[in-house]
């Protein structure tokens, strides 16, 4: 659906849904091949990079091209975001926060014992005090991100895929309570192939491999609850999901009516692309923009993992962790981090010349960094900047890496 036109014709903001046909492979980067190994490991969930290339490759067959280098040009031109699991074609999820801390509790329920996850919010003290700190970075020290609660226990994962409406309390700070509403991490399920002779048609010898895919046609649901007296059935349990893209596209009208069969992935395996008239799945939620309105602490939570000049730190952050992000002109301090450890992304590229792709460090998604406001400039012009991407590079930012939500602490 075009919503204005540019210089180049149709400007494009388009929503995709991807039903997927088959588990997906999202290979990691551990070598696998004749010689090197004979089991292909997947990642938990694919990377930005590889949503966008074959979004780039399937929108070039539909308009006809030639993948000339101007082609090529053309399609890296097209932002893609993406891609989150969507549960009933109307609720956006996202990944979990790394500043929830979930602590396993057990509590009496109709006089039976249940365990169940409560919710710990890690962030800085509000001031500066003169006992406490972190002597790093040099020159701009950061505040230790900690939780009020002072007993001992060992953390237990979160829920991987949050709700928009509850990441929305989240990032409010208002209590969150885990429930069937959240789901878990995607399974892998893993596949045994043998190779074949190309002239006998049979079995080559010692020719065995395995490929591990993602199911992302279910989700396995947090504390699934059954009805009263029966065991849980396949839908207590799983939630249909489909999922889905955001793409910004000028110039061309292939857009307008995509819908397609093509690969996500290694292995070929199918997916079926298709516009989606749902553009209120990508908009901020509207406790966030009241509760950014009022706010001189923001916070941002990464919702795809990013690539920043400095590893962990933002290249917009100058020395004294002071900036502004990436389309947006309001001033920001940074007071906290909380991250999970970084992740390597590489590939293979099949531009001239062809060859391997140098190791690339990311923050993870879930990612948590702290915000003061520098000025008096109000918090809500972050509300534009929901799920907008705040990596450095403006091709990353191309690539879905860095998409990143807002709220208050």
């Amino acid at each position: 659906m075009p919503t204005s036109r540019g210089r180049k014709g149709f400007a494009m903001n388009t929503t995709l849904t991807l039903t997927a046909h088959d588990p997906i492979v999202a290979r990691d980067g551990r070598p696998f091949g004749i010689g090197q190994g004979n089991r292909m490991r997947g990642l938990g969930w694919p990377y930005p990079s590889v949503v966008a290339g074959s979004l780039r490759t399937a929108l070039g067959k539909a308009a006809d091209l030639q993948f000339t280098p101007a082609d090529s040009k053309r399609l890296f031109d097209v932002e893609v975001a993406g891609v989150f699991p969507v549960v009933d074609g109307k609720t956006l999820y996202l990944p979990a926060p790394a500043d929830c801390v979930a602590e396993e509790v057990i509590e009496q329920v109709d006089g039976k014992p249940e365990k169940r996850l409560v919710a710990h919010r890690a962030m800085p003290p509000a001031t500066d005090a003169a006992d406490e700190g972190c002597d790093w970075p040099e020159g701009a020290a950061l505040r230790p991100v900690v939780i009020a609660k002072e007993d001992d226990f060992k953390p237990k994962d979160t829920p991987a895929w949050w709700p928009v409406e509850r990441f929305a309390e989240w990032l409010t700070c208002v209590s969150v309570k885990f429930d069937e509403s959240f789901l878990l991490a995607a399974k892998m399920e893993t596949r045994d192939h043998v190779q074949l002779d190309a002239d006998s048609g049979a079995a080559a010898e010692s020719r065995l491999f395995a490929t591990s895919g993602l199911s992302v046609t279910h989700l396995p649901r947090h504390q699934a609850k059954p009805e009263t007296g029966h065991k849980p059935s396949f839908h207590d349990r799983m939630a249909e999901v489909t999922l889905a893209a955001r793409v910004r596209a000028d110039g061309w009208p292939a857009m307008e009516k995509f819908d397609t069969w093509h690969p996500l992935g290694g292995e070929r395996r199918l997916i079926h692309w298709a516009n989606c008239a749902d553009a209120e799945l990508w908009k901020c939620p509207g406790a966030v923009a009241t509760s950014l309105a009022k706010a001189n602490r923001v916070r941002m939570v990464l919702a795809t993992p990013a690539i920043f000049e400095h590893g962990w730190r933002p290249g917009w952050l100058n020395d004294q962790l002071e900036g502004t992000p990436p389309g947006c002109e309001l001033k920001l301090r940074l007071v906290g981090v909380c991250i999970p450890r970084w992740k390597a992304v590489s590939g293979w590229s099949l531009a001239e010349p062809r060859g391997p792709k140098p190791v690339r460090r990311l923050v993870p998604a879930g990612g948590a960094y702290f915000f003061e406001m520098v000025g008096s400039d109000t918090a809500l012009s972050l509300e534009k900047r929901w799920l907008e991407p705040v990596s450095d590079n403006e091709q990353a930012r191309r690539d879905g890496f860095g998409l990143a939500v807002w709220g208050t602490w």
